[in-house]
C-alpha cells in the first residue's frame, strides 16, 4: 500500500556564466512542476521583464501574466535599473536598520563562486570549495 501522503521531490539546477545561445536568458528564471510552473522574464531578449504562471485549467494549459510592478522579489515594483534599484535598498537598510534583501554571507558566496570561475578558466580545471 503507498502512503498518498508521501511526496517526492526532484530538483535539477543548471546555471551558467558565459552560455552561448542564440536566446539571452540573463536574469531569467524557469520553475517546472507536475501541477503548474513559473517563468521569470528578463534580460535583453525580453522587452519587458514578466512573470509568467502555467498551470492546467479546464483540460486546457493557461498562462497567467503578473505585471513587475507588483511585489516580486526581482521586480523591486516601480521602475528603475535593477543596480540602482538594489543599491536604494541597501541604503536603506543601513539608514533604518532592516534586513538588507541580499544578506553579506549570500553576497560571500556568490563572490567566491565568481573567483572559483574565473580560477577554473584560468587553470582549466575543476575548482572545488
Amino acid at each position: 500500500m503507498v502512503d498518498k501522503r508521501l511526496k517526492v521531490f526532484a530538483v535539477q539546477l543548471e546555471a551558467s556564466w558565459a552560455l552561448n545561445v542564440l536566446e539571452s536568458r540573463e536574469a531569467s528564471t524557469t520553475l517546472c512542476g507536475t501541477e503548474a510552473g513559473a517563468e521569470i522574464h528578463s534580460g535583453m531578449s525580453h522587452s519587458k521583464n514578466e512573470l509568467i504562471y502555467n498551470r492546467a485549467r479546464n483540460g486546457q494549459l493557461m498562462e497567467e501574466k503578473l505585471s513587475p510592478i507588483g511585489g516580486v522579489a526581482y521586480f523591486g515594483g516601480g521602475g528603475g535599473e535593477e543596480g540602482t534599484i538594489d543599491a536604494r535598498q541597501w541604503l536603506e537598510a543601513i539608514q533604518n536598520d532592516t534586513e538588507p534583501l541580499v544578506k553579506p554571507k549570500e553576497a560571500l558566496a556568490v563572490t567566491k563562486i565568481l573567483d572559483a570561475i574565473y580560477q577554473s578558466a584560468k587553470e582549466n580545471k575543476e575548482i572545488k570549495f
